[in-house]
């Protein structure tokens, strides 16, 4: 503080302080905690999948189908039972591979699950920088991927792996045509990661949307090669499945308005070709699930939840994003395949509704949100305005991954008292007992260790 003679007044003269920008730079400590709490979580996510035993009904009885099948054996086999409705050749080859590699070691399939993981968030983060979105949006898509219910199951689960495997697909194909590549290049590489997913996962085929990209720079080699890969695809499987080739989807209990409907309580209720009618719901089902989180396995969901209201906000934020980017310029076509994946690939629920069938229209969600968020961020034309858009977005879905993952050791502790702690023999039929007793010498050890 000094003193100023002025006129013969003297006035005090008070030091300027620097403005609260200049003291602390707002904008980097929200990106600060967003990465700290991005790593953070990533880090709880691999210590939960290492808590995680053998799924005790999927996983043993596709390792039991593997253990007796040659790799040869798999191209012209039924996929999980030899009398299953599927045909995934591709992802039982790579489980059959890790399968040869680690036996029944539970630690090496949680590293390649972990790998898979990251390798999706790198694909997620080099599109987004092929449309020069901030490097904030690909920490967004992390707790958005480790917070969603349709994701989460998929990435923890081994008999999951052919979803993963599908938006791994998906997501690479996206990152293909943000590139710079020719369109011949392109092509070659789309074709190759449809085939892959198509031959992972019935809902591969969501990924035949890619096919509209090539409609003006080559439309007669994109529609002899994306149709020339389902004919395949169609034939091997009715060579494997029958004429039917499976379409008929499983007869699995359902969810079913306010209740769950059982294996024969669905036939009495929808029988002959009220089939139909139960087809029409569970897509209604998924596509509310996914969007406003309104049901869940089918059941519709009777009271407000923390994450019913987290996905109508993300839902208005994505439609007010769409909004803003259709005022200012046409929406590119990779943006409506985005759309097509999110809308069309609830409809591979049409048999039975499970959150966990949501996988790859959840990615295309995620990703979504990520590039809307980021759109409204850009038409505030601050960076402080932009980046709090993110963080906001990012603490609420870090808020649902935080909750979700540290309650997964519950339910896998659960699992172990229910489904392996009072057997010691095995109870299933489709279950070899040697794979049935190390499996729960494992998740015994898991239960010790609590």
């Amino acid at each position: 503080m000094t003193e100023k003679a002025v006129g013969g007044r003297i006035d005090v003269v008070r030091p300027q302080l620097p403005s609260f920008p200049e003291q602390i730079n707002l904008r980097s400590v929200l990106l600060a905690i967003m990465a700290v709490g991005t790593i953070g979580l990533t880090w709880l996510l691999l210590n939960t999948m290492m808590k995680q035993p053998f799924e005790p009904n999927d996983d043993l009885i596709w390792f039991t189908k593997l253990r007796h099948q040659s790799f040869l054996e798999l191209p012209l086999s039924a996929a999980w039972m030899l009398s299953s409705p599927f045909y995934r050749p591709v992802a039982e080859i790579f489980l059959k591979s890790l399968y040869a590699i680690f036996g029944m070691e539970r630690a090496g399939y949680r590293a390649v699950q972990f790998g898979c993981f990251l390798l999706l968030m790198w694909l997620g983060y080099l599109s987004f920088r092929k449309l020069r979105l901030p490097w904030e949006a690909s920490l967004l898509l992390v707790s958005f991927s480790l917070g969603s219910p349709f994701l989460t199951g998929s990435i923890v689960w081994i008999s999951e792996l052919p979803h993963v495997i599908v938006v791994i697909s998906f997501a690479a194909s996206l990152t293909v045509v943000l590139s710079e590549r020719s369109h011949s290049v392109k092509l070659t590489l789309c074709a190759m990661a449809f085939a892959v997913a198509l031959l992972s996962k019935e809902n591969g085929l969501a990924l035949g949307a890619f096919y509209l990209y090539f409609l003006r720079s080559l439309p007669m080699r994109a529609t002899v090669v994306f149709g020339g890969i389902i004919a395949v695809y169609l034939l091997f499987r009715a060579l494997v499945l029958g004429p039917s080739i499976g379409a008929g989807g499983v007869n699995e209990s359902v969810g079913y308005l306010f209740d769950y409907l059982s294996q024969a309580e669905r036939q009495a209720t929808f029988p002959g070709n009220a089939v139909y009618n139960l087809y029409v719901y569970n897509v209604a089902a998924q596509l509310g699930a996914l969007l406003f989180r309104a049901t869940q396995w089918g059941i519709i969901i009777s009271h407000v939840t923390y994450h019913a209201l987290l996905h109508t906000a993300s839902t208005i934020l994505i439609v007010i994003g769409l909004v803003v980017w259709k005022r200012q310029r046409n929406l590119p076509i990779w943006l409506v395949v985005i759309l097509i994946m999110i809308l069309g690939g609830t409809v591979f629920s049409y048999s039975y509704a499970r959150d966990r069938h949501l996988a790859l229209p959840a990615y295309a969600y995620g990703t979504l949100l990520v590039i809307c968020a980021c759109e409204i961020g850009r038409s505030t034309r601050s960076r402080l305005a932009a980046t709090s858009i993110i963080f906001s977005l990012w603490l609420s879905w870090s808020y649902e991954a935080y909750r979700t993952l540290i309650l997964m050791p519950g339910s896998a502790l659960e699992v172990v008292e229910k489904s392996y702690a009072p057997y010691p023999d095995v109870q299933n039929h489709q279950v070899d007992a040697d794979i049935w007793e190390l499996a729960r010498q494992d998740a015994l050890k898991i239960q010790q260790a609590r």
